[in-house]
């Protein structure tokens, strides 16, 4: 049962998961989104041996002891499930802090853009430096976890993007045609990310993850180029 023993690592065992990780990258004071990963990619692996692992020890184990081991082994299989689950909240919360710092931002964005046109024709500073975050993420993410886990973790980002994005934009106050052609611009730049990421979200009229950010460009462009 010693080994049995060494398995059942509960609390303990992600603590010392989450410690090996930072071990590796000393010098840092924080955990970044490839760190996380690399725990998430360590705890499903656990998890996923937990089946063999349990036909070993049911082979050296009498009867009597079958239904205790059981209970345990299950616990342990919830345990590292739940971990896992917190680990990829986590991920999502990130980067939800980031657009957050980015947002933080934009009204100093929108000044610049109702002076007069320079002529430039790229998408804003916020733009660019939110979706090169989201972009990285992405890449660190599929190159470590399974798609089904990715796709579920970028599903919740998107619809922060569309919520809190649209919420923003909403806000602004743009006194200038070329202030709002640099909107348009610099929201048809996320738009174009937040449709590569990968997501189980259903697209709607083969469009791929659509949301509240889409439905304020309909509003917003279109009722001005009605009226």
């Amino acid at each position: 049962m010693s080994f049995f023993s060494l398995f059942l690592l509960g609390e303990e065992g992600m603590f010392v998961c989450l410690t090996s990780v930072k071990l590796q990258v000393s010098g840092l004071k924080s955990i970044t989104s490839k760190h996380l990963a690399l725990a998430s990619q360590v705890i499903s692996f656990t998890y996923a041996i937990i089946p063999d692992v349990k036909h070993i020890l049911f082979l050296n184990v009498s009867e009597t002891r079958k239904p205790l081991l059981q209970s345990e082994i299950d616990r342990v299989a919830q345990d590292y499930k739940v971990h896992r689950d917190e680990i990829h909240t986590k991920l999502v919360q990130i980067m939800r802090e980031r657009l957050l710092v980015h947002l933080r931002g934009l009204p100093q964005i929108v000044e610049s853009w109702n002076r007069p046109d320079d002529g430039d024709t790229q998408p804003s500073q916020f733009a660019k430096s939110l979706t090169k975050e989201v972009g990285y993420l992405q890449r660190v993410l599929s190159r470590m976890l399974h798609e089904a886990d990715v796709q579920a973790i970028f599903r919740q980002v998107v619809i922060i993007f569309h919520s809190q994005i649209s919420e923003a934009f909403s806000r602004l106050e743009m006194s200038t045609p070329q202030a709002k052609s640099r909107l348009y611009r610099d929201i048809q730049h996320i738009l174009g990310c937040i449709r590569s990421l990968p997501t189980d979200i259903a697209s709607k009229s083969g469009v791929a993850n659509w949301g509240h950010l889409d439905e304020f460009v309909a509003q917003k462009f279109s009722s001005e180029g009605d009226s």
